[in-house]
């Protein structure tokens, strides 16, 4: 192997000097890079035509193939990488995702946003009912119930259509998100990487996406024990 190929392999090393760095940054914002970091390095690992046909190139046609084979093999995209990657307004198409990536990622934000949803409307139930209300719901000896009551229909159709209409809400929220034109964001104009300036600027327009947008954006890229808390916590 010359020198000139040598040369070009350490090249090859900068693009992943540059997406540790950043991701490894305390100070903002990163794990709504990992999935575009993650495309970053696989795209510097692409094989040329020009690579292909000069004989001088093939030791870092081999080295590219086998840096690509390997990164592939060690590094799972996990469901949070996704959902913060749609977070982020700048890649929250996911253009460069196949097709059953996009939606599998679409399917978890609706998931979360409905569990927000649902959280809150527990909340203000819990708001409306005084104590007098549920005193007066409570009997005064409490009935053993079949252990077969737990396959009958429902009998109130009004907390299966509530649960539908959660549904329905929180696909109709993730769809105006995504149909937001950006140049109307003063924030994104800036060349401030911070996700949250956004979603603070879109809390009257979607009101469950940015509380979404605050817990995640909190967990740093770096540490996957600082996940696992997080993940025990419930928030991820």
């Amino acid at each position: 192997m010359d020198v000139s190929t040598v040369a070009t392999i350490i090249g090859l090393f900068l693009p992943w000097k540059e997406v540790i760095e950043r991701l490894q940054a305390t100070n903002t914002q990163s794990l709504h890079l990992v999935v575009t970091s993650y495309w970053y390095l696989l795209e510097s690992l692409v094989v040329t035509n020009d690579e292909v046909v000069d004989k001088a190139a093939q030791g870092v046609v081999f080295f590219k193939r086998h840096a690509r084979q390997l990164l592939k093999a060690m590094f799972s995209l996990h469901d949070l990488h996704w959902i913060v990657a749609i977070r982020n307004p700048h890649t929250r198409m996911l253009k460069h995702a196949t097709d059953v990536e996009r939606a599998h990622a679409y399917c978890l934000v609706r998931a979360k946003v409905a569990k927000l949803m649902e959280i809150a409307q527990i909340d203000n139930n819990e708001e409306v009912l005084s104590p007098a209300t549920i005193s007066s719901t409570l009997s005064p000896r409490k009935k053993l119930k079949s252990y077969t009551t737990q396959f009958h229909d429902d009998t109130d159709l009004g907390e299966r259509n509530s649960n539908m209409t959660i549904a329905k809400r929180a696909r109709r929220e993730l769809e105006i998100y995504l149909q937001l034109k950006l140049t109307n964001c003063k924030c994104l104009n800036d060349d401030i990487d911070n996700p949250l300036l956004f979603w603070k600027e879109q809390e009257h327009v979607l009101p469950n996406m940015p509380r979404l947008a605050k817990q995640i954006f909190s967990i740093p890229t770096s540490s996957a024990a600082v996940e696992r808390e997080f993940s025990s916590a419930g928030i991820v």
